[in-house]
This record gives C-alpha cells, sequence and structure tokens, in this order.
C-alpha cells in the first residue's frame, strides 16, 4: 500500500524546502481505516520526517476525499485546534497513483497508548473542535446544511449510501433504524464544526497535552451531539454500562468543560450504533478479520437504544 521512495522522492523535491532531499524509507502506519499513512524518513531536507497521507479507494468511511481534508487541516490552523501543518497537496494521481497530502510529522503517540493522557485534555480538545468559528475560517467548503436536524439527516444520507456496497442494504435491524432515526432526528441544536471521528487514536499526547489531532477526512458542519455520541457508543461496546445517555462519563465531563450541560443524548447514542452496525458489515467486506467488536452486542445496544426514541 506504501510507495516506493523513488515514487515519491522526485515529486517531493520540487517543493520549496525538500529540493534536496532524499527519502530513506516510507512506512505505513499501523491501524485505523481512514486514508492511508506513511512515516516517510528524510535526509537533507527542511524536515527528518513528513506525513505522507494518500487517499484511500475503498473502506468503510467512503467515499474519501484526502484532499478535501487537507483543506480542512489548513483552515485550522488559524484556530485554537492543534493539527500537523500542511504542506503540500496533490489531487492526480500521476505521482502515486492516488491523490495524496503531506503533512508535518507530529513524533507524538496517540491517547490509546499515550504514557500519561489527561481524558480532561482530550475533552477540552473536543470542545474546542466544536468551538471553531468556521465561518470566519472558510469552512463553508464542508457544505451547510440549512439546519441542524438537516446536517443529521445528512449524515444518515450518507451511512444509508454504503450499505449496498457492504451488503447490508436489506439488514431488518439496520433497515428499522435508519428508518427510524429519520423520523425522530430532533429540531433542536446547533450547527458547528464536527471532526466526525473523535476517538482516541486521533489525539496525540506529549505528556498530559494534546499537541496534534489527526484524521479529519469525515469533518463536517453538523450537530456537535453527533460527535460526542460516537465514543458514547463506542464506550458501550467496550463493556460500559447502558444507562441514560446524558449520564455517561463524557457527557457529563464534556458539559463541564463546554459550561453547559447537554441533552437529548439518547437519539445520537443510537445514530451512532446504527453507524457502526454498518461499518461492522463493512469491515467484513473490506478485511479478513472481524472488527473488535461483536455482532450480537451491537445489535442489543442498538435495539435499546432505539426503544428510548419517540
Amino acid at each position: 500500500m506504501a510507495p516506493l521512495p523513488e515514487q515519491f522522492e522526485p515529486w517531493l523535491n520540487r517543493l520549496e524546502g525538500f529540493s534536496n532531499a532524499r527519502v530513506l524509507s516510507i512506512t505505513p502506519v499501523d491501524g485505523g481505516a481512514s486514508n492511508i499513512t506513511c512515516k516517510v524518513d528524510l535526509l537533507g531536507g527542511s524536515a527528518p520526517a513528513v506525513c505522507l497521507r494518500m487517499q484511500r479507494e475503498r473502506g468503510i468511511f467512503e467515499p474519501y476525499d484526502v484532499v478535501r481534508e487537507g483543506r480542512v487541516i489548513r483552515a485550522l490552523a488559524a484556530t485554537g485546534v492543534p493539527v500537523p501543518r500542511l504542506i503540500a497537496s496533490e489531487p492526480g494521481g500521476t505521482a502515486l497513483g492516488a491523490p495524496f497530502i503531506v503533512l508535518e510529522w507530529v513524533d507524538a503517540p496517540h491517547m490509546g497508548i499515550a504514557a500519561s493522557p489527561s481524558f480532561s485534555a482530550f475533552t477540552r480538545a473536543v470542545v474546542e473542535i466544536h468551538r471553531v468559528d468556521w465561518q470566519s475560517n472558510g469552512m463553508g467548503f464542508l457544505g451547510v446544511p440549512e439546519s441542524p436536524r438537516a446536517g443529521i439527516l445528512r449524515e444518515l444520507d450518507i451511512i444509508a449510501k454504503r450499505m449496498p456496497a457492504f451488503g447490508c442494504e436489506k439488514h431488518p435491524l439496520l433497515v428499522a433504524a435508519l428508518e427510524r432515526l429519520r423520523a425522530t432526528a430532533p429540531d433542536s441544536g446547533r450547527l458547528a464544526l464536527c471532526q466526525g471521528d473523535i476517538n482516541i487514536f486521533n489525539y496525540l499526547f506529549l505528556g498530559e497535552e494534546v499537541v496534534a489531532v489527526v484524521d479529519w477526512e469525515q469533518a463536517r458542519i453538523s450537530d456537535p451531539r453527533s460527535d460526542i455520541g460516537q465514543l458514547v457508543s463506542l464506550s458501550h461496546l467496550k463493556g460500559a454500562p447502558f444507562g441514560p445517555a446524558e449520564a455517561q462519563p463524557f457527557v457529563q465531563a464534556y458539559g463541564v468543560a463546554a459550561g453547559r450541560s447537554v441533552t437529548g443524548m439518547a437519539y445520537f447514542r443510537a445514530r451512532w450504533l446504527f453507524e457502526l452496525g454498518v461499518i461492522y458489515h463493512g469491515w467484513l467486506r473490506f478485511n479478513d478479520s472481524q472488527p473488535w467488536y461483536e455482532w450480537d452486542h451491537l445489535a442489543d445496544l442498538l435495539e435499546r437504544s432505539l426503544a428510548e426514541l419517540a
């Protein structure tokens, strides 16, 4: 999946600060289902390494658009959200066979393996994303829904479009969930920048502080409770007891950091359990392994969460 050094080096040499750089190695970064990420070790450039992020053709978050992701990262550079510096973007496939972006390499572990990550720092980083003035920072290219409800329905449409390719478009539980979620999408809420994937593997730590937030391919303008619902759903799949959505630890911590309580989370928990159900089938389609969570567990949680929706 990684290109050869001799393929990438001529393209890199055209960039300012990298004309004399030699590509020593290109190593894929393990894990994830995002655009393909590689560490490129260099000799003689303006940095000892860069991050090469290549567009994936198929996968659980399709369609992929790495150039769009690069535009998000460039826009965020002017905000309080820590992101890697975008060095260059290549929309064509001539050089490496697919579009790609080149980013600053941030030498820091993600929250899942960092030595002393702070849950409070992680929560504050998510709040900061949702506080970004996306209008002033030119992020309207992400598409601005007419209302928070319209943003939620657009998210559901994107997920639904993946279902035929994943072979689950007729699955009774997922079809019923999609119908219920469309019918009960809330009218309340606000529009904010959402990362679209706030799992802990996308937050890089040095000490107790977040030094970079990565993986912006699913960024969108929508209801920020959608981001929060992802972490709630993942926590249940990892063993957290099922109870009132607003009482879940991350929802409570987010409310404290944001300075206001979060309501209506039962819907967004169900919305994310639905997406994780679709992802389960996509994972089976594109990988030679089972997802890390069990279908029976997911189905039970989804049924329980749907029952909460009027």
